[in-house]
């Protein structure tokens, strides 16, 4: 059989070169290009296309993000397999990658025979994801295509994660508008431990941590 031919995308130089000489070592794999950055990676696919991409989701300030860089690669090449590999391993990042057509994930702090693994399933035409991050997104179930709450476009986000109770969504809707936890509590006449502990709940599901990784979260989902 021919080796696999994968193709790496990562903006730091000494990881890109250590992943090169690692799957190099791989008697089925080959590295037929390594990428720096976005715009190189989508001329270079348009000359040559390669059996499985190897992607960064979190390049440097002023490249294109990772979600819309792979909306771009699967609207241009939907039959390339595409595995991220990435630090940004919270539930809600990795979510939005498989909703938007990677086929695996695996972090940068997993071990060297992880990402050997996923390369392998991933060539297989199977979804892979490491054990540890598969247990977090059993609590985070992929979004729907459909909203069940149309009411705003905050609620048309939120709505698509089952696991928020009501008032979790109503907390989150509040602050996508704008309010502080103190309006909050005095439009639902809740107290401001109430509202706060609710807001913390939901953010656990989510997989994030704060306010400005929610604004992030309802941006990112919109474009899908």
């Amino acid at each position: 059989m021919s080796p696999l031919r994968i193709a790496l995308l990562d903006d730091h130089t000494l990881i890109r070169e250590a992943m090169k000489i690692r799957l190099a070592l791989e008697p089925d794999f080959k590295v037929v290009d390594v990428y720096a950055s976005g715009r190189e990676l989508l001329e270079g696919l348009e000359a040559q296309l390669p059996d499985l991409l190897v992607l960064d989701y979190q390049l440097t300030e002023g490249e294109i993000d990772g979600l819309r860089l792979l909306q771009s690669l699967r609207a241009r090449h939907p039959d390339l397999r595409i595995l991220i590999f990435s630090s940004m391993d919270r539930p809600a990042t990795i979510n939005l990658c498989i909703r938007a057509g990677a086929r695996g994930f695996v972090g940068k702090t997993q071990p060297t025979d992880e990402l050997l693994t996923a390369i392998r399933t991933v060539a297989m035409d199977r979804t892979y994801l490491p054990l540890s991050i598969a247990a977090h997104l059993e609590k985070l179930p992929a979004p729907q295509a459909s909203a069940i709450d149309d009411s705003t476009e905050g609620a048309q986000t939120l709505a698509n994660y089952p696991e928020l109770s009501p008032k979790e969504r109503e907390v989150l809707r509040c602050i996508l508008d704008g309010m502080s936890g103190s309006d909050v509590a005095s439009k639902f006449a809740r107290s401001r431990k109430t509202i706060s502990g609710q807001k913390h709940s939901a953010y656990r599901k989510l997989g994030i941590s704060s306010d400005a990784e929610l604004f992030k979260l309802q941006t990112q989902l919109k474009g899908l």
